[in-house]
């Protein structure tokens, strides 16, 4: 069973500022996942044959560079020093 200040510990790690309320909804969620991985736990494996890769895994995706025309950087609000400028942070440490 995962405790509240687990839960709570694990919000401050991800900066997460969690409430009461949703410490106790991820407290039975993180449990209930937690009961499924012991279920795996328990099955045996041993008379099973392994699979192989059938597929490869190159090539899943294309990548392509697309050409935005003109530099973009001038049009946006929020730049300094030629670079975007992202928000500041809101979460207390």
């Amino acid at each position: 069973m995962v405790s509240k200040d687990e839960i709570k510990h694990l919000g401050w790690l991800a900066r997460l500022d969690l409430s009461e309320e949703e410490l106790l909804k991820y407290e039975s969620q993180i449990d209930r996942i937690i009961q499924q991985f012991d279920i795996l736990d328990r099955l045996t494996l041993d008379t099973l044959e392994p699979t192989h890769q059938t597929k490869s895994v190159r090539n899943l995706r294309i990548d392509e560079a697309k050409n935005f025309g003109e530099n973009v950087l001038p049009k946006t609000r929020n730049r300094k020093d030629g670079y975007l400028k992202g928000p500041k942070s809101d979460v207390k440490q």
